[in-house]
């Protein structure tokens, strides 16, 4: 080590010792400054987010889900339901908003219907029909240059808005894949705008009794394919008779688990590891708003008694609908309103975000459109009585390519010992083989210094008895 030869060396000048004894502690004292500070710097676990760009993939168009906002079509409620089932059916499917306003107050005025038969029963006979009626229903679709009718990617599912039905594009893929005679590139299909996905959605229009508002719409939820979707509390509106068009946008954000902050927002979970156990129990696969959306229902079965909403995912039994109407919206208020007016609001619900997200922006622009006289006259020429509402919609990646946000850590376990070593060499000028070179002069001076230190203890024994033979 630099200054230690110095040090012990010939004083060729009068405080040559005592000033490189001096040097040698100030540089030992910044060392050891310089690496609490990049100790404690690594120990913040710093990050920089590195931002790649990629063309998309067909596993990068989303899923895309339809919901009816009136939750069912109102000529299934008049077929399959009674009046009693319908009027406390209406009470859980008004929006939130509009109930606690003046919905609440109206129906407590209202005469309920005679109950004649199980309202569950017939809630559950309602869905399962629908969901068959709907996968029997003629849907066009198409992907890029093919298409289909009905739409073979389109499958019926149960939200928390109804029975909607999914469109996954990975299914069209196959299909196209399967006909495709050229060896074209599958990109155009996703981003040209002139391609993407399309679809014609029918839009009912026959009221469901006890309703005080009708809507003419559904929501459109994108996500990923394995995911659930929540159009309760994403997506956007989608009016009948118009023509829609949805630009897509697609962000992928990948932080890192802890110890490191995921984007200074705290800690997240990484899903994609092998030791990740899934702590949700209704659904299949974890986010953090599929991880909310089990604590409101878990707290919708507290407060019902242990039964379930008929749209909620669970094994538990469906509630009664006359005692579902008055639990979930006591259940609702206590869970939003928090500690409203003295009541128990909800427990604690920990739900961390994941570590890799997809998000999906859309861009949405929209005309409507209606039926021209010609229409009406060919119509009424023909004996055709029914009305169509219908909405377009079409969906592409403006500009095809997606964007990866990528958290990097600034420091790894071999760049670290990489800078003290880098520090040492320039503050006190040796590295590891002079660390090298210092045990093994400890192990020297351990194990010769013992021996000599036998030696010189017989040395002087034999001094001692030379001397002690001269007295003699």
């Amino acid at each position: 080590m630099h200054g230690i030869p110095t040090i012990v060396g010939s004083e060729l000048y009068r405080g040559r010792h005592i000033f490189w004894s001096c040097v040698v502690c100030v540089m030992a004292f910044l060392l050891g400054t310089v690496i609490y500070f990049q100790m404690r710097n690594y120990y913040d676990y710093p990050t920089v987010t590195s931002v790649d760009v990629r063309y998309v993939g067909e596993n990068d168009f989303p899923a895309v889900t339809f919901c009816d906002l009136n939750y069912f079509d109102g000529k299934f409620v008049r077929k399959y339901l009674d009046n009693y089932t319908t009027f406390h059916l209406t009470r859980l499917t008004e929006i939130t908003g509009f109930y606690h306003r003046f919905f609440e107050e109206l129906f407590d005025k209202v005469e309920q219907p005679v109950k004649n038969q199980s309202s569950d029963l017939l809630i559950q006979k309602l869905i399962n029909r629908t969901l068959r009626l709907i996968s029997r229903s003629p849907m066009t679709c198409s992907w890029g240059d093919h298409y289909w009718t009905p739409c073979l990617a389109a499958t019926p599912r149960v939200t928390e808005m109804g029975v909607c039905f999914t469109v996954d594009v990975r299914k069209l893929a196959r299909e196209k894949s399967l006909n495709e005679t050229s060896d074209d590139d599958s990109l155009p299909a996703i981003g040209n705008a002139l391609r993407g996905l399309t679809l014609y959605v029918d839009v009912s229009d026959v009221e469901i009794p006890n309703r005080i508002f009708k809507y003419q719409g559904f929501k459109a939820v994108l996500h990923e394919p394995d995911e659930e979707p929540l159009p309760l509390s994403s997506g956007f509106l989608v009016t009948g008779g118009t023509t829609v068009e949805v630009e897509i946008s697609k962000t992928v954000k990948i932080g890192l688990p802890t110890p490191y902050k995921a984007f200074g927002s705290g800690s997240c979970v990484d899903t994609k590891s092998s030791s990740f156990e899934n702590p949700l129990k209704r659904f299949g696969k974890y986010s953090k708003e599929i991880c909310e959306a089990e604590c409101f229902i878990n707290f919708v079965v507290e407060v019902c008694g242990g039964c379930k909403h008929f749209l909620h995912a669970g094994n538990e039994s469906i509630c009664a609908m006359d005692h579902l109407a008055d639990c979930y919206r006591d259940a609702e208020k206590k869970y939003y309103g928090g500690h409203l007016n003295g009541t128990k609001g909800r427990g604690v619900c920990k739900c961390p975000m994941p570590c890799t997200q997809s998000t999906y922006q859309a861009s949405v622009t929209t005309s409507p459109f209606k039926e021209t006289q010609f229409f009406a006259d060919l119509k009424r020429e023909h004996n055709m009585t029914g009305k169509y509402i219908i909405a377009y919609i079409h969906l592409f990646y403006s500009d095809p390519v997606v964007s990866e946000m990528r958290q990097v850590a600034v420091f790894s376990t071999e760049g670290l010992l990489g800078n003290i070593g880098g520090q040492i060499g320039l503050f006190m000028g040796f590295s590891l083989v002079s660390v090298a070179e210092m045990l093994e002069l400890i192990f020297l001076l351990v194990t010769r210094g013992r021996n000599l230190d036998e030696r010189v203890k017989k040395h002087k024994k034999s001094e001692a008895a030379v001397k002690a033979a001269l007295q003699a």
